[in-house]
């Protein structure tokens, strides 16, 4: 096979050792080397062949590259997680005040329901002011209707022979009572002839008059 010179470019022939036209000589590479004669392998058997193609778990195991985790220092903690610290929800407490207690030995009579209206209608009074004039006697709001000259009392009467405590009117199971109080002139009833003295807690009833000392008359109207 002719080969080509590599400085003048001219083609020699391949039995030439140097450039018939400028005497270099013939490139290495371009020497003819012998033909290296190929031997085939005959394959290997299918038992062998099976295990290149597949093979065990224990070589493949071993083809495994284990990588060993990085070197840590030596006395360095790792820093812990920092938990969220939580504050307690402060739980609102509605504190419900006691029923108010009666002190021992004091009996609250319960509330009346009071169908019919009662009245002191003023007959004969020292003060003018008072005479034909009706005061209520409010049994729903009072239990007990005290009558006297003091202003502590329900119903004032401004005599003053009437005591400052005179005597109280109630209402008990639908009837009424007077007492009187000790005062200094007497309570009394009239009876149709004469005036008796109250002693104790004496039942009276609509129309009923009463005096009160020795000036003030008033009767008992319903309505």
């Amino acid at each position: 096979m002719p080969w080509k010179c590599p400085v003048c470019g001219y083609e020699n022939a391949d039995d030439a050792s140097f450039c018939i036209k400028c005497g270099a000589q013939k490139p290495a590479e371009t020497q003819t080397t012998p033909p290296q004669q190929i031997t085939q392998t005959p394959p290997p058997p299918p038992h062998e062949q099976s295990l290149q193609q597949n093979p065990s778990p224990q070589v493949e195991a071993q083809q495994q590259v284990v990588t060993p985790p990085p070197p840590t220092d030596v006395g360095q903690v790792p820093p812990s997680p920092q938990q969220p610290v939580s504050t307690p929800a402060i739980q609102q407490q509605v504190v419900t005040p006691p029923p108010p207690t009666t002190p021992p030995g004091q009996i609250v009579p319960p509330a009346q329901q009071v169908t019919q209206k009662y009245y002191l209608l003023f007959i004969q009074t020292p003060y003018a002011g008072l005479i034909n004039q009706k005061i209520p006697l409010s049994f729903d709001i009072f239990p007990s209707i005290s009558v006297g000259r003091s202003p502590e009392n329900v119903i004032i009467v401004p005599d003053p022979e009437v005591s400052r405590r005179h005597a109280v009117i109630s209402l008990e199971g639908g009837e009424l009572y007077i007492e009187d109080l000790n005062s200094t002139n007497g309570t009394y009833i009239y009876d149709g002839k004469l005036f008796q003295p109250v002693k104790g807690k004496q039942k009276i009833s609509p129309n009923t008059i009463i005096k009160l000392g020795n000036q003030t008359i008033v009767k008992v109207v319903a309505e």
